[in-house]
């Protein structure tokens, strides 16, 4: 089920990620796969095995950096520098007006955004628009 919440004066909306592709349900640390197969439009389970491939590769656990951001890179996802607002401080997930597709980091995780939805399984728009991988 899909759910969407919207606040007057917010533009980016929450929309909650069905966990129904987990490969296992209990395991609720897999900011980086879920968002990335989001994104990607990739069901979880090739993000999954691909990201082990290359942790493997790269001598790393999958949602180190360095794994998932070549992996992301490797996928034609283009790193942004953070959104600002007029006074030089970052902007939140909530009041960012981003029409477009990308993983986001903030403080720590991972999100997929979609043209004003974040897509997420909790809602993280409190939290800033640190750098952001879009699908060109």
């Amino acid at each position: 089920m899909v759910t969407h919440t919207h606040n007057p004066g917010v533009f980016m909306k929450y929309q909650t990620w069905s966990a129904d592709g987990r490969i296992c349900k209990t395991f609720k640390n897999d900011c980086v796969v879920r968002s990335l197969s989001i994104v990607m439009r990739e069901t979880y389970s090739k993000v999954f095995h691909d990201l082990m491939a290359f942790g493997l590769e790269m001598g790393a656990y999958p949602s180190h950096d360095k794994v998932w951001i070549a992996y992301a890179e490797d996928q034609g996802l283009v790193k942004r520098k953070p959104p600002r607002c007029a006074n030089g401080k970052l902007i939140k997930l909530a009041d960012w007006d981003f029409q477009g597709v990308a993983i986001v980091r903030n403080s720590g995780h991972l999100t997929a955004v979609e043209d004003g939805y974040l897509i997420d399984a909790w809602d993280c728009r409190y939290r800033p628009v640190n750098s952001y991988w879009e699908r060109t």
